[in-house]
């Protein structure tokens, strides 16, 4: 573990983000979207460049958002942000709000709230095109219950980690799979060969999207610290420790990060060793791969875009300045 080279880490990718923006406040390439940009303010917000960030916010607002609050105009989504549609208006409204830039974040909470299942606290994956017995995942659900802890809306945060902790219960007993998508009160068990990465992890298998769960992790270790739960607590350490006997390449994936997150936060809470292991772990493979230039290749939800660099990018920075504040804190 060498918290020197993480901190290095995080300014030569700030430095390569802010080489990336345009006068306008957009960043390069426009036309990829919001898949861009979505989790650039929160990556800013980390690093105190509220200026850079100020001028991505008003960008999004002039040439982005709707009347509703959601995150549609100037270009169109990529496959994988029209599929998890609300993935990236909860990151944008997450760092917004982080900025104190409330005409973005507040407007964008709301859409994202309208969007909420009544009943088991989940998150529609399709978002506004879905109908009210939809799918629902537990990416969505954690990204945006993050949303919501941040806007202060703990009602609905609470909800979002019910939905979370509900869909850890209904894992088969004793399984060795965890399966990240419910329809109605079921889990989605039947999946099809196209539709595996996102939705099911196998302990043992390698090349899987060890982000989903380390997302929930990291949120209901929030939501915890929130409301005193323990409840949320505990569901937090059974998803980590179910990622901990995932793959090989747990710790060096380009889906890793998040994992790596997801133990920072439950070190800092605990003092756990194991934790502290997980995480730095993480931000040495996070260090490594980065390039000369100070940028990483791909993110957790990568599609083969030359927006990934921005995305894996902003990911980076999120995730080590994460690890180094939960390292720092668990000492």
């Amino acid at each position: 573990m060498d918290t020197k080279s993480y901190r290095q880490a995080i300014i030569q990718a700030t430095k390569f983000l802010l080489s990336q923006q345009g006068d306008d406040g957009s960043l390069k390439p426009v036309e990829h979207g919001v898949g861009t940009v979505y989790k650039v303010p929160f990556a800013l917000s980390t690093m105190g460049q509220f200026d850079r960030a100020a001028r991505l916010c008003a960008y999004l607002l002039e040439n982005v958002m709707d009347e509703e609050g959601d995150l549609v105009g100037h270009f169109s989504r990529s496959p994988l942000h029209k599929h998890y549609y609300l993935v990236s208006n909860a990151w944008i409204t997450a760092g917004a709000q982080r900025l104190g830039q409330f005409g973005l974040s507040l407007r964008a909470v709301d859409f994202i709230g309208s969007l909420q299942h009544p009943e088991s606290g989940g998150f529609f994956t399709a978002g506004p095109a879905a109908s009210i017995d939809g799918e629902q995942d537990m990416l969505s659900t954690a990204t945006c219950g993050l949303a919501l802890l941040y806007c202060g809306r703990l009602d609905e945060a609470q909800q979002a980690g019910d939905y979370l902790k509900a869909l850890w219960d209904r894992q088969p007993a004793g399984s060795a799979r965890l399966y990240t998508r419910t329809k109605g009160k079921d889990l989605v068990t039947e999946i099809e060969d196209e539709e595996a990465l996102q939705s099911v992890l196998i302990v043992g298998k390698p090349g899987q999207a060890y982000h989903i769960p380390a997302l929930a992790a990291g949120f209901l270790a929030k939501l915890s610290e929130a409301t005193g739960s323990g409840e949320y607590l505990e569901t937090a350490q059974k998803l980590v420790n179910f990622l901990d006997g995932c793959g090989a390449d747990r710790y060096q994936s380009e889906t890793s990060g998040f994992f790596g997150w997801a133990a920072a936060i439950l070190y800092a809470g605990s003092g756990n060793q194991n934790y502290r292991r997980i995480a730095a772990a993480i931000a040495d493979g996070l260090t490594q791969s980065q390039l000369a230039n100070g940028s990483w290749l791909k993110a957790s939800m990568g599609e083969d875009l030359t927006s990934d660099v921005i995305d894996g990018t902003a990911e980076g920075i999120i995730c080590l300045t994460q690890i180094l504040e939960g390292l720092c804190c668990g000492e």
